[in-house]
Order: C-alpha cells, then structure tokens, then sequence
C-alpha cells in the first residue's frame, strides 16, 4: 500500500509570515499613500494653473490697450472680485472676508509640522469657491509710485497681484505647500513663485537669475512654512515635479 506524505505549514510559521507581511505593509502604505496624494494635489494645481493663464489672457485681450497696473487686477478688492465673476464660475463667493473660513479651511499646517494652526488670511483680497473646487483668494497689486517732494510722496515699488490657492478647497490634507499654495501675477501677466522683498518677476527671468530664486525661497520657507511661499517656484524648477 503506497503511503501519502502531507506537507503544510505550522501556525507558528503562518504568524510569522504574517507578522512580516504587516511590517512590510506598515512601511510601505504611508509612502504609497503620501506619493498618491502629491501626484493628486500636483495635478490640480496644474489643471487651476491652466485655467488662470486661459483666464489672464481672455483678460489681457479684453485689457490690451491698458498697462497692467491700469486694470482691475491692480485695482480695488471690489475690482478684483469683478474678475472673479468675469472670468470664473463661482460656487461660493466670500467677497472681502479677510478670514474666508467659508472657502478655505481655518488653519493650515507646514509638511514638517513645525507650524500647525496657522489661519488662513486674504487681507486686502477677495476670495471665492470656484467650480472646479479651488478655493482661491487674489490680492490686487499697486503700480509704482514715484517720489514727489512737493507732495510729500516717497517712491514705492510696484506690487504684483497676490493669489493663495487650496487646489481642493476646504478638504484635508490642508497642508502648505501640499494642497495651498501662494505665488505672484507679475507685469505681463507672467505667473511665478515670489514674497514681500524677493519677487521673482519678468525681470529675474530674463536675466537668468529666476532660478536660483526660487531654490533660495524654498530653502527659507517650503516645507517649514505654513504660507505656502516657495513650493511653487520649486515646483517650476523641477518640470512640473512635487521634489519634496
């Protein structure tokens, strides 16, 4: 009579096939996860990029025979907001809320969450909802103001427009430099990354200097910063890639 052999496995050599199933899942998940997420929100920022650069040159036909710091871009709040309905569809309109809880999350954090709690703020601005989920919040620029004696005026550089964006409005991660950013529309429409005393416009661009200022900017705020300054910038540097 031939016998038969059964082999199989010991349900002390299951849980350990197991147990190193879970750990490998433990280290791997939260990195698959985190990638997803930042391929997600890098999509939507480009797809509300585009929509911007559509919108500013409809604007800029509409506008062409005005400098830029003669439109409404550079005009009032109330200016602002009229861009806001010209150019966009709007879901929620937070008008001149200068904490638009509204259309942004209340707080936002830094990826390294060494700023947690930090409110979102549109002072001077006007913010909305827009169709496609984007909270956004613009800031009108100022042209410059030349110095005048007799009047007592001292020259003041000229301020781009100001735009923070959340890619996906009020909904989590609500990180900087995850899913809001903050960036500039400078003279000639052109979009870039930039902050008060170091903006990143035209000029920086054309003599080859835009580059380094965005690395520079990211290293001083990025991932550490709950504004949003920087990762914008980084993000052009590296062809459209979230490198962080």
């Amino acid at each position: 009579m031939k016998s038969e052999a059964f082999f199989g496995f010991t349900v002390s050599e299951v849980m350990i096939a197991m147990t190193i199933i879970g750990v490998i899942a433990a280290m791997t998940v939260p990195i698959v996860v985190s990638r997803y997420q930042q391929q997600s929100m890098l999509a939507l920022l480009k797809k509300n990029y585009v929509e911007l650069q559509e919108n500013l040159l409809l604007f800029y036909a509409d506008n062409f025979n005005k400098n830029f710091y003669q439109t409404k871009l550079a005009g009032s709040t109330d200016d602002v907001g009229d861009f806001f309905k010209e150019y966009y569809s709007i879901t929620t309109d937070c008008g001149k809320n200068q904490y638009p809880s509204e259309c942004f999350n209340f707080t936002y954090s830094s990826i390294d969450k060494s700023q947690s709690g930090a409110a979102i703020s549109c002072v001077g601005g006007y913010s909305a909802v827009v169709k496609g989920g984007a909270s956004i919040c613009i800031v009108p620029g100022k042209a410059k103001i030349e110095e005048d004696e007799e009047a007592g005026t001292e020259a003041v550089d000229a301020t781009p427009v100001h735009v923070i964006i959340d890619v996906n409005g009020k909904d989590k991660p609500n990180l900087a430099c995850r899913d809001k950013f903050s960036f500039y529309i400078y003279d000639y429409y052109t979009i870039d990354d930039g902050t008060s005393g170091n903006f990143i416009g035209p000029e920086k661009i054309k003599d080859g200097t835009a580059v380094e200022a965005r690395e520079d900017l990211f290293k001083k705020y990025g991932v550490s910063s709950a504004s949003g300054v920087g990762c914008f910038g980084k993000i052009l540097n590296d062809n459209w890639e979230m490198k962080y």
